[in-house]
């Protein structure tokens, strides 16, 4: 019985399409994974689909925007989309590491009568990754799993060890 279960278990397992590098993200050496699509890189864009409009993110050296709004500062950036909420609909993630510190802080938006607005923020420091899973954003810093969950309006912190939300910026 207990080899059936673990036959199950792992078969189950494999079909969810576990939190694994692939191919395009060990090219690109992103820091983000997980993400439906994205975008890696100082310069370049990314076009996504999402209540039935088109939008397309632009990265240069000194900002990331969508459309005409400016999100945030450009450099070391990951932009990429993902269904936190559930409806079938995008969410559009920005990720920035910081050039001398390696922090990563991430940024969640989501479409709101037309305009991006966040959702959440997360701000990590010692880690080299941040992982997106279905609902979840999380990432190991140091010995502590800290996680993200998305719960209705807003995002939940919970650490493995029972430490606080880091603070952001």
């Amino acid at each position: 019985m207990r080899r059936l279960f673990s036959l199950f278990f792992l078969l189950w397992a494999c079909l969810l399409g576990a939190q694994t590098r692939n191919y395009a993200d060990n090219a690109s050496g992103t820091f983000v994974i997980g993400l439906d699509s994205y975008f890696y890189g100082e310069t370049g864009s990314l076009e996504f689909d999402t209540h039935g409009k088109t939008f397309q993110v632009s990265i240069s050296p000194d900002e990331v925007r969508v459309g005409n709004k400016r999100l945030g500062q450009g450099g070391d950036v990951v932009v990429g989309v993902h269904d936190f909420t559930g409806d079938r609909q995008p969410e559009l993630v920005q990720a920035l590491r910081h050039p001398n510190t390696g922090a990563i802080l991430v940024t969640i938006y989501a479409l709101n009568g037309g305009s991006w607005e966040p959702v959440g923020q997360m701000s990590l420091r010692e880690t080299k990754e941040v992982r997106v899973f279905r609902q979840v954003v999380s990432a190991r810093c140091g010995e502590a799993l800290y996680s993200w969950t998305w719960h209705g309006t807003r995002f939940d912190f919970k650490a493995s060890d029972g430490s606080a939300e880091p603070s952001l910026p």
